[in-house]
């Protein structure tokens, strides 16, 4: 038996998953805890591939996920799974295997594993555990809130905030609980949550899918229902939720048990890995999707840290002169290298990317906005160096986190007030030497 402790800061849990993973490989119990820190989850993960030592650790631990592979030496996945519904354990437990054939993977839903996922494709497996820690979540939840909300509140509070995911609880629109995870997320205290209706709290482009799913109409759910929804922190942040809704009664009207988890950076990352946007195909920078993640990424290392973040924003003002006078190839041109300038000047640890047709953004971990104005010397510089300055305009703008802002698009209104002109350079000439 291995016991590893992976732990990364994250954005969506309170305190670390507790991982088990029957697997007898190292190389595909570190491949899967890879893939789940890579989707900002924070786990501590314990890996087991005897019968003995599985059984042993489920009488002794508690844990809120197990992975099993199909295939053990000397048993399998599915053994692992009637154990544990013969000791009345209700841990999901999620198969990550090889391919098992049509057959064999819907038997296996049929006895009751709570996923299915392939080791070639580990980019649904934080997607996977979400779903499966906010479904026996909203089990456990409005087993307790039926039975207890209101004789015992304070057992019930205890429970709720014990979870990492969101909880609250509506009626109608408005809002009638909400634990301390959901404060967090959202970042408004308990009493402005109370205040506010579920129309504040979601946003407008999913409101529809909202009113669809539940909440509205929330006496006839059977059972729960699951969807996606896009919420609007109090910052001005959308994020996305995995919502599981259910229904209960308190003294005797509907209510809506709402249980959510924020998998916003894994779905960000799952739409990169399927749309190859980790990239701008002409400059080869970053592409505006992967600075907006990586700037989300940063600005939680600085709330460790307590250092800066700074941002700056470099606008090509006559891009569109350049394009019209002297065709889209040299535009181009001119674009590349601009690219090339700023990824020279660049240290290893910052980030280039091409956020616009006209713009580029650079995200300089640990860095004042003193430091970043240098950086923009630099570029100054070498665009003196390299062309004598007579004809392409170009300014910059900086802002740094977290003085001007949450967000990286507080950040990037903040640069875009500061902007300034820095050189102007020979559209031609410049284009020429790209």
């Amino acid at each position: 038996m291995i016991i590893s402790n992976y732990v990364e800061a994250s954005g969506t849990l309170q305190a670390p998953l507790q991982l088990l993973v029957i697997e007898d490989s190292r190389d595909d119990f570190d491949l899967a805890v890879r893939a789940l820190e890579n989707a900002q989850l924070h786990v501590n993960a314990v890996k087991v591939a005897s019968r003995e030592s599985f059984t042993s650790l489920v009488a002794t631990h508690t844990y809120d996920v197990i992975l099993a592979d199909y295939r053990l030496p000397g048993w399998t996945g599915i053994e692992a799974l009637e154990f544990l519904k013969a000791q009345g354990n209700d841990t999901p437990l999620i198969l990550v295997t090889g391919a098992l054939g049509e057959e064999k993977a819907i038997e296996c839903i049929k006895r009751g594993v709570a996923d299915l996922i392939l080791k070639n494709r580990l980019s649904a497996l934080p997607a996977a555990v979400c779903r499966a820690i906010s479904e026996r979540t909203m089990r456990v939840v409005k087993k307790k809130a039926e039975t207890s909300l209101r004789e015992s509140e304070a057992r019930f509070r205890t429970l709720a905030d014990s979870i990492a995911s969101a909880v609250l609880i509506y009626q109608g629109t408005e809002c009638q609980y909400t634990n301390r995870t959901a404060q967090r997320l959202t970042g408004y205290s308990e009493k402005e949550l109370l205040d506010l209706t579920s129309w504040d709290l979601v946003h407008p482009a999913s409101r529809s899918l909202v009113v669809d799913r539940g909440l509205s109409g929330v006496r006839d759910i059977q059972g729960s229902t699951r969807y996606e929804t896009k919420i609007l922190t109090k910052q001005g942040e959308v994020r996305v939720w995995d919502v599981t809704l259910g229904k209960i009664e308190i003294e005797g009207e509907a209510a809506g048990l709402v249980t959510a988890l924020d998998i916003t950076e894994s779905k960000a990352a799952e739409a990169l890995r399927e749309h190859g946007g980790y990239r701008d195909p002409l400059t080869g920078l970053l592409s505006s999707a992967q600075a907006q993640q990586i700037f989300f990424g940063e600005t939680k290392r600085s709330q460790r840290t307590s250092r800066s973040v700074a941002l700056v924003l470099l606008k090509l003002d006559n891009l569109k002169q350049i394009n019209e006078e002297s065709g889209l190839s040299e535009g181009r041109r001119v674009l590349c290298k601009l690219a090339n300038i700023v990824g020279d000047v660049c240290r290893h640890v910052d980030s280039a990317s091409r956020y616009a047709d006209d713009e580029f953004v650079l995200i300089l971990p640990e860095t004042a906005a003193s430091g970043a104005r240098h950086v923009v010397r630099r570029i100054a510089e070498r665009l003196k160096d390299d062309i004598p300055p007579r004809g392409l305009a170009m300014s910059a703008g900086v802002a740094a986190y977290p003085q001007d802002g949450s967000t990286i698009e507080h950040s990037l209104r903040a640069a875009k007030r500061d902007l300034k002109k820095i050189d102007t350079l020979p559209a031609k000439e410049l284009a020429r030497s790209a």
